[in-house]
């Protein structure tokens, strides 16, 4: 359910997560669509 707030709380920052998440895991192995959208 916290997926629903993330952008809510951390606003523009979740684009940064999510480029740092596609940088470590380019391939999405790790927790797939757990908390970042791929």
């Amino acid at each position: 359910g916290k997926i629903d707030y993330l952008r809510t709380e951390h606003g523009d920052a979740v684009d940064l997560m999510i480029v740092i998440k596609n940088a470590i895991d380019p391939k999405g192995i790790m927790n797939p669509g757990k908390v970042l959208p791929s």
